[in-house]
């Protein structure tokens, strides 16, 4: 193998597929990076099983093909350090060589053939969503999965499709969110339910994109990827049946109150409550005491070691007055993403959920649960 190209476009190849190379897998080769030299492409691919990530690279010049696996964080943080400008990659054997200027970089690196079947999805639903969306409506929804790798089911979200139609779907139990989104249809089937990793989700969001770019997606049967341009990711799905949030979500005649709040406003006077009740213990932490009455949202915060935090916020009130407690966490987190200079609270009871939305916008809710008093 031999390649010449900029250090730039070796660093990008790396970055995109590192995070798929294996930290705690004790097989060597899910630790490293499988690069190729194809025709007039330099291909990078890592997985760790659960996931796989692909990247294609064609500014460049293959000089000889070939294939080696290297060490992936290992090398990346040696591509970081390089001198911008031209650089040429080359493998002897299982010896991979980086060359700058009069300098030279070599790495052990692997047989090709330990590297395990990069994952090809085949299935009849496949669709296209809008890439500046979908980033959009994931950031909005994924704020309310678990982390607890002890409960998988509640680390995904839900992808719940009927023709164009799709809903998207996250919980952890305490919280709970929910958007209406859209795709263009181009498989065959048109109806599917399938949980998969915030992982994945996130690796994809995590750069920008054009409002025009498009995200190719095929679903399989335990499989499913992503395709934008020339970087392809495939993930496992979660398996299980996802609980029914259809039951979860209140009727209309079940709010109690309803109160418009600039977001922003709300979001800095949580930020100095939540300082203050970091220094409660255990499940105290976080809590804060949130009441509506007369126009106003106050928020308190109490801590008998540090002190008190009181703020009012005018809002616009329709319905009951109304008092909870809230872990000031799941109120801050879903504040961060939403993008809207107004929300709309709505408030179902003391101890039923609290429903964040937009003003005139049904397609998206954020749910979350009370604290006990």
């Amino acid at each position: 193998m031999k390649i010449k190209c900029e250090k730039s476009n070796f660093l990008k190849g790396l970055q995109t597929v590192a995070k798929a190379v294996s930290a705690k897998n004790t097989i060597y080769a899910l630790s490293g990076i499988l690069i190729t030299a194809k025709g007039q492409e330099m291909i990078f691919r890592a997985t760790d099983i659960e996931i796989a990530i692909e990247y294609r690279d064609s500014d460049l010049t293959v000089v000889e093909e070939g294939s080696l696996i290297i060490p992936g964080r290992y090398i990346l943080e040696i591509a970081k350090k390089l001198p911008e400008g031209e650089i040429e990659l080359s493998s002897e054997g299982y010896t991979f060589n980086i060359r700058y200027g009069s300098s030279e970089i070599t790495v052990n690196g692997l047989d090709k053939e330990e590297f395990p079947d990069f994952p090809v999805v085949e299935g009849d639903i496949a669709g296209v969503f809008s890439l500046y969306r979908f980033e959009k409506d994931i950031k909005e929804v994924a704020v309310a999965a678990s982390p607890d790798e002890s409960r998988p089911l509640f680390t995904g979200v839900l992808f719940e499709i009927d023709g164009q139609n799709v809903n998207f779907v996250a919980t952890d139990t305490h919280r709970l969110a929910m958007k209406k989104s859209s795709w263009v249809l181009t498989g065959k089937e048109n109806s599917v339910s399938v949980v998969v990793p915030n992982k994945i989700l996130q690796e994809i969001i995590r750069n920008d994109f054009e409002e025009d770019s498009k995200l190719e997606v095929v679903i399989g049967m335990k499989q499913i990827s992503f395709r934008h341009e020339n970087t392809l990711y495939v993930s496992r799905l979660i398996e299980g049946k996802f609980p029914n949030y259809h039951q979860v979500i209140p009727e209309a005649e079940r709010i109690k109150a309803v109160a418009e709040v600039d977001a922003s406003y709300f979001s800095a006077t949580l930020e100095r409550a939540f300082i203050l009740s970091k220094e409660l213990v255990r499940e105290h932490v976080g809590r804060v005491s949130i009441a509506l009455a007369n126009d106003m949202l106050i928020v308190d915060s109490r801590s008998p070691e540090m002190g008190h935090i009181h703020e009012e916020i005018p809002v616009l009130q329709q319905g009951e007055d109304m008092s909870l407690v809230f872990n000031a966490r799941y109120l801050l987190d879903i504040l961060r993403v939403i993008e809207s200079e107004t929300i709309v609270m709505r408030f179902t009871g003391a101890n039923t959920p609290l429903v964040i939305g937009r003003k005139d916008d049904e397609g998206y809710i954020y749910l979350a649960l009370p604290l006990k008093a």
